[in-house]
């Protein structure tokens, strides 16, 4: 009876361990019968990488699971996950409302993209449709990142799961002093990007006459405007310094001869367009807004001469 004791006593203490080992990660493994016949694996885990003006984005995996050794089931339903404690221990990372986080991947895209992120008591839960986290708010916020992968059929393939944390800066007023390190680049090189201001606070912008744009004939003889030797089909991209949050808005007017257009900046990125051997001026306008009031409003320009077409 003294050894049975003994035994029933060491089979206690092993499963303990056993338990303790498996807490802090989960572990899956799958029997023969779990796993379908049918199931198709990537031939590539991906890779999620999170970036904020080209800067990576400390963010650390929480889960994966893919159908060589685990299925659908198997993944914890994001209802029953604690945001914080996910997230417990990843260095936060200073940004301010209106930073662009740009989700992307190496190796295959997902099917299915979502974040959850707790700010105080509250918890948001979205699905990304343009693989862009707009910030908002202010603070610290804990976010979980959750992507999945499936055939054309919509059988299960793997997923993933990233957490990060925010430390989340009330916007501040672009200052004109930051401003002056703007620069427009083609090809590698960097131009300055001279510019105008509309203004620069809110009480201005709201004030007549400043509650416009100012038009650019009225302030084109008072700067120089940089020429980029860019050609036909050629792209300039317009790059902030780090201490410039984000416009909420860029628009483009481009001036060639006596026509004019004007129209959306998507991704900072003017790409040339025109007839060959005839100057264009380009005038970008950035507008800066906090919760739908204007706080600056900015225009850059450069000027193309005598474009080519692209050989």
């Amino acid at each position: 009876m003294k050894n049975l004791k003994v035994i029933i006593g060491t089979f206690v203490i092993v499963l303990v361990l056993s338990a303790c080992q498996t807490e802090d990660k989960e572990i899956f493994s799958l029997t023969n019968d779990d796993i379908s016949e049918d199931r198709v694996a990537l031939e590539e885990k991906p890779t999620i990488i999170l970036q904020t003006n080209s800067n990576d984005l400390a963010a650390e995996t929480v889960l994966e699971c893919w159908t060589e050794n685990c299925n659908e089931e198997t993944v914890t339903s994001p209802e029953n996950t604690s945001i914080e404690n996910e997230t417990e221990g990843i260095p936060s990372t200073m940004v301010r409302r209106g930073t662009k986080i740009k989700v992307e991947f190496e190796g295959s895209q997902p099917d299915r993209l979502s974040y959850r992120m707790k700010e105080d008591s509250s918890i948001e839960s979205k699905s990304l449709e343009d693989q862009v986290i707009e910030v908002s708010g202010e603070g610290k916020q804990h976010y979980l990142l959750s992507a999945e992968w499936r055939t054309e059929e919509g059988k299960f393939q793997g997923a993933k799961k990233i957490g990060f944390v925010l430390d989340v800066e009330k916007d501040k007023n672009v200052k004109e002093v930051e401003l002056k390190n703007t620069t427009f680049t083609h090809n590698g090189e960097s131009y300055p990007a001279v510019y105008h201001v509309n203004c620069l606070n809110e009480t201005a912008c709201e004030a007549p006459p400043t509650n416009g744009t100012d038009p650019y004939s009225e302030w084109k003889d008072k700067v120089n405007l940089v020429e980029v030797n860019a050609n036909i089909g050629d792209e300039v991209k317009i790059d902030f310094p780090e201490g410039v949050p984000a416009p909420k808005r860029l628009s483009i007017q481009k001036l060639q001869g006596a026509t004019g257009m004007q129209e959306s900046l998507q991704n900072n990125v003017i790409e040339i367009m025109g007839d060959e051997n005839t100057t264009i001026t380009y005038i970008i306008n950035a507008e800066w807004r906090e919760e739908g009031r204007k706080t600056a409003d900015v225009q850059f320009a450069f000027i193309v001469p005598s474009p080519s077409l692209k050989d």
